[in-house]
């Protein structure tokens, strides 16, 4: 038996017995563990290229190919299946952790530094999922690899590294972390309060998230500077929701004041005619913390002018206006 005897036909039949009987029943019945790496692609749908390279033998000559079958490693199978003329989806280098992202990390690494969640525990498929979300509401797309539980575990172990009790027994841990999770750990490693806050703040945000919702609103690039991540990134977002600005900026043209709420500066007083109108909308109200299929109201946003604005934003969950005004006040010595 032999990777050179498989035919497209018998390919198709194996992957025709595969959504006859279910993922989890193929696999057993062919003694494989989902793919990682490898599928092919077939009518919009994806499948295991060992498992059904293994049946579709199976189709050729009544058995199914063997692991010694497999001894050139994913890449003959692959070779094997587009030269049957499958299409078959490889990963590319998936994306370097962000801040929020080792953030969770490591808010979880330090629910029990002594013996972190395995990579098959619950916890840690959580994240896995979590992080997956987060990175489908920036507009990311990325391949089932992508921070899957292998890759939330070895990040884990990453962090484990800088951890000085750990390194104190003479342990060394996996050091191929980059330079972000020692920025990370300096940052959160004797504030634990601080990270738990911060961690569950993110991840409120995009457990809530709709992402339904979300796709539909304007993209928005990052102040430079800016703290915030993917909390304040969704919370432009939805500021930046048209109808509201329309209905917004509607009421301030009625009410003949379009000054900022906070300082009070008037662009239409300091620029002319070249500011009439001009003021930015703020939601004040942080986003993450809005009920499940809450609608914004005109009274949850306000005008601000554009440095205040910024200021808003400053912090990873933005300030309320309420905040923003009393940190005004107090530069200024009011």
């Amino acid at each position: 038996m032999s990777l050179a005897n498989l035919t497209s036909e018998a390919v198709l039949k194996a992957i025709a017995e595969y959504d006859d009987i279910g993922k989890a029943a193929f696999l057993a019945n062919y003694g494989f563990a989902d793919a990682k790496r490898y599928w092919i692609i077939q009518d919009g749908q994806r499948y295991p290229s060992k498992a059904i390279a293994s049946a579709a033998h199976k189709h050729i000559d009544g058995h199914p190919l063997s692991a010694p079958a497999f001894s050139g490693g994913e890449g003959h199978v692959v070779r094997k299946l587009r030269q049957l003329g499958f299409e078959v989806e490889t990963p590319g280098r998936n994306p370097d952790w962000i801040r929020d992202e080792l953030t969770l990390a490591l808010d979880l690494y330090f629910t029990n530094p002594a013996n972190p969640p395995g990579k098959t525990s619950a916890a840690v498929a959580t994240l896995s999922n979590l992080l997956n979300k987060m990175h489908r509401i920036a507009g990311g797309t990325a391949s089932a690899t992508f921070r899957n539980t292998d890759g939330v575990y070895l990040k884990m172990m990453n962090l484990r590294a800088l951890d000085p009790t750990y390194t104190a027994q003479g342990k060394v841990g996996m050091k191929s972390g980059g330079s972000l999770e020692k920025i990370v750990w300096a940052e959160y490693a004797e504030r634990r309060a601080e990270l738990a806050a911060d961690a569950k703040a993110i991840r409120d945000a995009v457990s809530s998230a709709n992402e339904a919702a979300v796709a539909k609103l304007p993209t928005v690039e990052p102040y430079e500077g800016e703290e915030g991540g993917v909390i304040v990134r969704l919370h432009k977002r939805y500021e930046r929701d048209p109808r509201l600005v329309a209905e917004k900026r509607k009421a301030a043209k009625l009410a003949g004041d379009f000054s900022c709420e906070v300082c009070g500066f008037d662009f239409e007083a300091a620029y002319g005619a070249l500011g009439a109108e001009f003021i930015e909308v703020h939601h004040v109200n942080p986003v993450h913390m809005m009920n499940p299929g809450a609608k914004t109201k005109l009274s949850d946003l306000a005008l601000l002018c554009a440095n205040c604005h910024r200021m808003a934003h400053r912090r990873r969950v933005p300030l309320t206006l309420a905040e923003l005004k009393a940190a005004f006040k107090l530069e200024i010595g009011g």
